[in-house]
């Protein structure tokens, strides 16, 4: 059985790194063995694993508000209009999103369930989930919103683990680099046409 290196830390929409306050959040228990995550006091920023045998970052510069770039992104039903190769995407969670949402998707043919991890809106989101199921991929990805000149500079960040990850690192390091390469390029598109229009 395999384990996952550090998850970081996690704390509540409001939250961020200007240093406001974080109040105390539930989290949730991730399935499988050893994977559980406790209620936390800090403002840490959740994070990738670091040790994972699979670890990709991209960054791209967007010409459009945070919160056009954030609307866009976090409206996880409404993947499929701006990234074709993602066939479904639903919220699973009723409100808004929050630490402790979950939401299935489909990429590369592995049906995936994710959680949130973490919400610091126009900042900062983090989820870590499963493709194929417990025995498969585990994915942690963080995407984070920095100002930058006329809009935002948007990075993201992605650990792959797991017994198939394992079997095949370097097939799934190029797959990852591609898929998060593609996704930085189809959110500016997106977002700068939503801008423009």
């Amino acid at each position: 059985m395999w384990e996952i290196g550090h998850l970081g830390t996690i704390a509540s929409a409001g939250c961020g790194r200007n240093g406001s306050s974080c109040p105390v959040v539930p989290i949730v228990t991730y399935p499988g063995e050893g994977i559980t995550l406790e209620n936390v006091t800090d403002a840490g920023e959740a994070g990738i694993d670091e040790s994972a045998p699979v670890v990709s970052r991209h960054s791209v510069t967007v010409t459009a508000s945070a919160d056009t770039v954030w609307r866009i992104l976090t409206d996880i039903d409404a993947w499929t209009t701006w990234l074709p190769e993602i066939p479904y995407a639903h919220i699973e969670t009723p409100g808004p999103l929050a630490p402790g949402s979950v939401f299935r998707w489909s990429a590369a043919g592995m049906e995936i369930e994710s959680t949130v991890a973490q919400v610091w809106p126009r900042d900062r989101l983090v989820w870590r989930g499963y493709g194929g199921g417990q025995d498969g991929v585990l994915g942690v990805h963080v995407w984070a919103l920095t100002p930058a000149g006329d809009g935002v500079e948007v990075s993201t960040e992605e650990s792959f683990a797991g017994p198939p990850v394992d079997a095949d690192p370097a097939t799934f390091q190029a797959g990852l680099d591609t898929t998060l390469a593609m996704w930085l390029h189809r959110l500016k598109i997106t977002a700068e046409a939503a801008t423009a229009s």
